[in-house]
């Protein structure tokens, strides 16, 4: 990417590399780099970081972290591309590069190479010494750089395995310096510099002697690379080299005020477009140009096993608009992200997306560079869906609330029964344009208590659930709770019956019941409902419930569901008086001993199957409730000390309580019944 005055960033990306115990001076032959684009997935760029110009501080991120690479590893990213300055931090008269700045780059690396990564790290813009003095006159000179800085560089990492991989330029210029002109010389003159290149790093043995390296197409423009890139440089080694080019549509991607030529685009792909603001509607770099630049690429270089790095793509994210306008402009940018993953996917090119650090107008963040957190969790989950991986849960960024001034009560006793439920009531029944649901909760109480004078503790879990085609029951959790504030809890719907984290309806198209649900022991307190919110697969919301009326109906735990404002929350208390006290005979000991795995159970061929550890040989009464609190089995066992299992015959379809009681000891847990 190139300077652009209106933006103080410069655009870069880095794949990620696997280093070997550093210092073995043994050769070992690397796979093709057609072998290593097959596993290198999606890519991430540190970018405005390693590749400032003497200071990696001095554009406003701090230095790369193992806990930022870390979360860009658990993102889904397998590549990192680190851009890189060089030139600043050598020597002018010998062009000996600084060792500590060497060893402050290897560092970046290993954390790259901890996480298993394929990592990129590059020669980047740097002052512009090579990429805008791509011409004759300037010739040796860059030559002499290039081949100086790239055998120190090679031999710093010359026995790190085949996840690392080197690229000889970012974006050459084959120009003069911002202007148009153009000429079959200056490739020639580009072609050199790749060839030192690649020259230089193959002298210098050990892997490097099979690493995959990475070479530039004129101005990295992929028009402009289909129509003169026409040679590639020569290598001693087959299959060994990709090519790199770059794609940031201008006026959608970068543009940052109108022209006489035409205005800034605010909106991106045929769902985005707006009826109204049509003058801020993409006209030329819709889905069908991102296609065609990506056949070209496939044409000219991935048919003929010679694989492409989409070494940067982005689009800045304008902050300054607002209402309607902000909202279909974020979603037009996830858009283009996900089109771009998907295309690339199909044309078999490797994107890596720019990450330019801040949190201003006009970034391209994807992750918090001080904390390591993903930062547009929307934008990330684009990228995700593009390249056909689910989407990470949480974002509510375009959701919509209409809020009332209330919020659902429902004071949570402590008793036998492990389970309350309040009936929400069917706002909606077809739920098949919906991809995720988004409650605000607010919950607070304890979930500990005193038995015979001993410290217990135990705990809440809260789910959604709903009922369809012939009363099928299925959750959706909320995940890890936070008491004591409120907080949005995403759940998605899906298909997948396997993943525990969704809500899964048996047919979405007809919910014939709906329900906040909650599990526990040894818990007493409040859950409060704020609203939730259904949120569509196109970006959009509804919120179906915002508690202005009383729930429908409750059940086991809940002792009473009400209505109170939502200002009121944080200050009530009164569980501490309307619900039962720990350490009355309703609460007793849970736990047949402190081994984590005493206790596991489950549903099959019509069954409930258990496995639990005894503390001692005796009477076990185990005892099957549905959540009405109606038995549907009952039975006294003889179990030994030690590990035992049963087999409960069910005859029955929904969740279940299975009960384990041994003397004054008991568990409970909830079991889904086929």
């Amino acid at each position: 990417m190139r300077p652009i005055k209106q933006l103080a960033a410069r655009a870069t990306l880095a794949l990620t590399s696997v280093a070997l115990t550093a210092g073995l001076a043994f050769s070992e032959d690397l796979p093709t780099a057609k072998q290593l684009a097959a596993e290198m997935g999606f890519a991430w760029n540190i970018g405005n970081s390693m590749e400032v110009p003497s200071d990696p501080t001095a554009w406003g991120n701090p230095l790369p972290s193992q806990k930022l690479i870390d979360s860009v590893k658990a993102a889904g990213f397998k590549t990192v591309r680190i851009p890189c300055a060089w030139d600043s931090h050598a020597d002018k008269a010998t062009n000996v590069i600084n060792s500590s700045w060497m060893a402050q780059v290897k560092q970046v690396v290993d954390y790259c190479i901890k996480d298993s990564l394929f990592v990129v790290l590059n020669i980047h813009w740097d002052g512009g010494w090579l990429e805008e003095n791509i011409t004759p006159a300037k010739q040796a000179e860059v030559n002499k750089k290039q081949g100086a800085y790239w055998k120190q560089i090679a031999t710093a990492f010359r026995d790190y395995d085949r996840h690392l991989l080197f690229a000889g330029a970012n974006e050459p210029a084959v120009q003069d310096a911002y202007g148009t002109a153009f000429g079959a010389d200056r490739m020639a003159v580009l072609n050199s510099y790749h060839q030192t290149f690649i020259d230089t790093v193959r002298a210098t043995g050990g892997n490097n002697a099979s690493r995959t390296l990475i070479v530039q197409g004129p101005r990295t423009d992929i028009e402009l690379t289909n129509q003169v890139m026409n040679t590639m440089p020569t290598d001693k080694i087959a299959e060994r080299l990709m090519v790199e080019c770059h794609f940031y549509p201008y006026q959608f991607c970068l543009m940052v005020n109108d022209e006489d030529w035409g205005k800034v685009f605010y909106y991106w792909g045929k769902n985005n477009l707006s009826t109204t603001d049509t003058d801020r509607n993409t006209t030329w770099c819709d889905e069908h140009f991102v296609d065609s630049m990506f056949t070209f690429l496939k044409k000219k270089f991935v048919d003929k096993s010679i694989p492409v790095l989409l070494g940067e793509f982005g689009a800045v994210k304008r902050l300054t608009l607002t209402g309607d306008t902000l909202t279909r402009h974020i979603q037009s940018r996830r858009t283009f992200y996900e089109y771009v993953h998907s295309s690339a996917k199909q044309h078999g090119i490797i994107p890596a997306v720019w990450d330019m650090g801040g949190k201003g107008d006009k970034n391209m963040t994807v992750f918090d560079r001080k904390t390591g957190a993903i930062y547009d969790l929307g934008l990330l989950n684009a990228m995700r869906s593009g390249w056909g991986m689910s989407k990470l849960p949480g974002d509510t960024s375009l959701v919509k609330i209409v809020t009332g001034s209330n919020a659902m009560k429902a004071l949570y006793s402590c008793t036998d029964s492990a389970f309350g439920q309040v009936e929400l009531g069917v706002a909606k029944t077809n739920w098949t344009t919906y991809d995720s649901i988004i409650v605000r909760a607010y919950v607070n109480g304890e979930t500990n208590y005193d038995s015979s004078g001993t410290q217990k503790y135990g705990w809440v879990s809260i789910s959604l659930v709903t009922m369809s085609k012939n009363w099928t029951w299925r959750e959706g959790p909320f995940g890890e709770l936070t008491m004591n504030s409120w907080k949005n809890y995403s759940i998605p719907i899906g298909t997948d019956t396997t993943n525990k984290k969704a809500m899964v309806p048996a047919d979405p198209a007809k919910i014939d019941f709906f329900a906040l649900q909650a599990y526990s022991h040894g818990y007493r307190g409040t859950i409060y409902l704020d609203w939730i919110v259904f949120k569509t697969k196109s970006g959009t919301s509804d919120t179906l419930y915002n508690f202005n009326l009383a729930p429908d109906a409750i059940k086991g735990n809940v002792i009473e569901a009400t209505i109170i404002p939502t200002s009121d929350v944080a200050s009530d208390q009164e569980w501490k008086t309307a619900t039962k006290k720990f350490g009355s005979t309703a609460v007793i000991s849970r736990a047949f001993t402190n081994t984590p795995n005493m206790f596991r159970t489950f549903s099959v061929n019509g069954k409930v199957m258990a496995a639990y550890t005894a503390t001692s040989a005796g009477a076990v009464k185990a005892t099957l409730k549905n959540l009405q609190g109606q038995t549907l089995y009952s039975r006294v066992l003889n179990a030994k000390a030690g590990m035992n299992t049963l087999a409960i015959p069910a005859n029955y379809h929904g969740v279940a309580i299975l009960h384990i009681q041994q003397g004054d000891k008991e568990f409970s847990g909830k079991v889904i019944c086929h």
